[in-house]
């Protein structure tokens, strides 16, 4: 096991007592000095001029394909053995776009700090590499954003991402200083339980994907006073809202009957780039210290500057979407038309669970061997995993449970095994089908 995550693993299993004390050591103590490096950076770039930023990106671009070319089999092959120098965005724009099929073999010649794996926004799963100063620089960038609506990392956090915390109601983790809870466990059969949690503790920010905290507090109206409701939300300064694109139905429902505000913001497992909406309009407007975001014909496409272990250049997030540029061509906000969104599965005892949740949420080993990842279901507590590999490979059916996570889930699923993905009628992949 990599130190570093032993180290995390450890420091995870700390109690509230003294845990939270943790929580006290300023990040660029518990990161490293990446993280202030990275901090100062991005404060100092967002209140650049436009021109300054533009140097910036074309002195990044520049260092990124000219390392990927001397140093990555993948790129010399694409690029050819001509030196590239990025002088302007137009010599950018001419190198090819490419893909998650792609990656997914080039991920195989790669080697770096940490194997991260993705579900994919529609069913592509995908395994990469990234390298040791990753975590300095997200917690650096999401701080940035966190800190519109007044987050500091001693404020006490609850967290419903997805994590497998077993039976459970909830769990403390010291390394973010948060109470995760368990999305796999209706809402009001725990309810003492958190009523206790939220009473006890003063949580001021709750994280987690949209469709879930919309689920969770949907799930508590139908068994809680208004006494207890009040104490569920009374300290919530406001949710964070990750990775899915808030539904109006769900964030009007929660303004209207919970109170609550927000922040949200778009991002990726391949970290290429990152943009947040601290209004709420739709518009997400990119970090450009940490990567570079760019349309092509409706398509959001993603460079990273930092990940010299596995770089990705000009790489297809397959979210389409509609930008506003500056006058140098650089993306200021965009809007999502499509991508990730909040569909869910229902267990045995009729709770939804977003398909967010279940696939980002837990790891699972498949996404390291199939090419598309879909899930369908006709009845409550059953559904079926269509895995699709296009080179019509399989997987043993006695082993095929291994390469998931299905452990504290009151589902019945069974596999399915195709050689093309099922599309939508206008072609599109989804993960629910």
């Amino acid at each position: 096991m990599n130190p570093v995550v032993g180290i995390k693993n450890a420091i995870q299993k700390i109690p509230y007592w003294p845990g939270h004390l943790f929580s006290i050591i300023p990040h660029k103590y518990k990161l490293g000095r990446q993280y202030l490096i990275s901090s100062q950076e991005v404060t100092k770039y967002e209140n650049a001029s436009s021109e300054e930023r533009y140097l910036y990106l074309i002195k990044n671009l520049n260092k990124i394909v000219n390392y990927a070319q001397l140093n990555i089999p993948f790129y010399q092959d694409l690029y050819g053995k001509e030196l590239i120098e990025i002088k302007n965005l137009s010599d950018f724009e001419k190198l090819p776009i490419i893909s998650k099929s792609q990656v997914r073999q080039y991920s195989k010649q790669s080697n770096g700090a940490f194997l991260l794996n993705t579900g994919g926004t529609s069913g592509k799963p995908l395994s990469f590499y990234v390298d040791k100063n990753v975590w300095a620089r997200e917690w650096a960038h999401m701080h940035y954003i966190w800190n519109f609506v007044g987050y500091k990392p001693t404020n006490l956090m609850a967290t419903l991402l997805g994590k497998n915390i077993g039976q459970k109601s909830f769990r403390y983790n010291a390394v973010h200083n948060e109470f995760i809870l368990n999305p796999y466990i209706n809402a009001k059969d725990i309810k003492n339980d958190l009523i206790r949690l939220f009473k006890k503790y003063p949580i001021k920010y709750f994280q987690g994907y949209p469709s879930s905290i919309f689920n969770f507090y949907k799930e508590l109206e139908q068994v809680l006073n208004k006494a207890e409701k009040k104490e569920i939300v009374k300290n919530i300064k406001c949710c964070l809202l990750s990775s899915e694109y808030p539904q109006s139905y769900m964030i009007d429902y929660l303004k209207k009957n919970w109170g609550l505000d927000f922040i949200s913001w778009y991002g990726h497992s391949e970290m290429c780039i990152l943009a947040y909406d601290n209004k709420l309009s739709g518009q997400y407007k990119p970090l450009i210290t940490y990567g570079y975001a760019e349309e092509m014909n409706g398509t959001l496409i993603g460079t990273s500057f930092h990940n010299y272990d596995m770089p990705l250049i000009r790489y297809s997030t397959d979210d389409t979407i509609k930008s506003k540029k500056n006058e140098y061509g650089i993306i200021k906000t965009f809007s999502i038309t499509s991508g990730r969104s909040g569909d869910f599965i229902e267990d045995k005892n009729g709770k939804k669970i977003p398909l967010t949740s279940f696939v980002y949420g837990r790891h699972h080993k498949i996404f390291e061997k199939a090419d598309f990842i879909q899930i369908s279901q006709k009845e409550k507590g059953k559904a079926s995993i269509i895995i699709t590999f296009k080179d019509g490979g399989q997987i043993p059916s006695r082993e095929i449970s291994k390469n998931f996570d299905l452990t504290n889930i009151q589902m019945e699923f069974d596999f399915k095994f195709l050689k093309n993905p099922i599309l939508t009628k206008s072609g599109k992949l989804k993960l629910k089908i």
